[in-house]
């Protein structure tokens, strides 16, 4: 009987744990889409390969890579943390970061050649250092929400994407389009689906101590983009 009183309080006193729901999906683009192909490096070759893949738009099977899922609403915590950027075989890994405001931004390069790691953003501080082989990392703290592009200035091909948001609840879509966004409190809510070629979409989600799916397709984007030009 006491085990079965201290269970029940020990319930109630974690919210987070009872009470809280879990969002899936898929981000997909179901219009006609074909992959890109690799980028040449030309006279870098030597150290970087003969190409490196072109991973701003990664589609299989309709399911598209690196959409990152963000939440917005009002009693959503944010919990910082350490987020980090590879420079490896020339390109950013990964290619989209997203982490919450108030993180530290680490960046690291894996490479035998030099780079210079160059953001362009508006609300945090620009990064623009230049990195040889076997550098120690450097670190930024993250303190507002945006996203923020980069770029290496000596290899034009190499771009990645650090997405800012303004709490925890987020997620970056995986090779088949799929995500999740666990531990959601119950409220009412707007999830929004950022690709960096394909636009944004949001869509009202409620939250209950359940399961709820969300599915993207960016042709709606698209669609979307034809009707204002027809009207225009």
């Amino acid at each position: 009987m006491q085990f079965t009183f201290y269970l029940i309080l020990a319930l109630l006193l974690a919210p987070g744990l009872a009470f809280s729901g879990t969002i899936k999906g898929v981000a997909t683009f179901s219009g006609e889409a074909h992959p890109l192909a690799p980028h040449k490096t030309g006279k870098y070759k030597k150290a970087c390969g003969p190409e490196v893949p072109n991973e701003t738009f990664i589609i299989d099977n309709k399911g598209v890579k690196n959409v990152v899922l963000s939440l917005h609403g009002k009693n959503l915590k944010s919990a910082a943390g350490e987020y980090h950027l590879d420079q490896k075989k020339c390109r950013y890994e990964p290619h989209v970061l997203a982490m919450p405001v108030d993180s530290e931004l680490k960046i690291h390069t894996s490479d035998p050649v030099n780079h210079n790691i160059h953001t362009y953003s508006f609300d945090n501080d620009p990064i623009n250092i230049m990195f040889t082989p076997n550098q120690e990392a450097y670190s930024q703290e993250i303190e507002e929400p945006e996203i923020i592009k980069v770029e290496c200035d000596l290899h034009s091909w190499m771009t990645a994407w650090v997405v800012v948001t303004p709490n925890s609840y987020f997620a970056v879509s995986s090779d088949d389009g799929s995500y999740e966004v666990p531990d959601v409190p119950p409220g009412k809510y707007k999830l929004t689906a950022w690709h960096e070629t394909l636009g944004s979409l949001t869509k009202d989600v409620t939250i209950r101590n359940e399961a709820v799916r969300i599915n993207f397709d960016f042709l709606e984007v698209s669609q979307e983009k034809a009707r204002k030009k027809n009207v225009h």
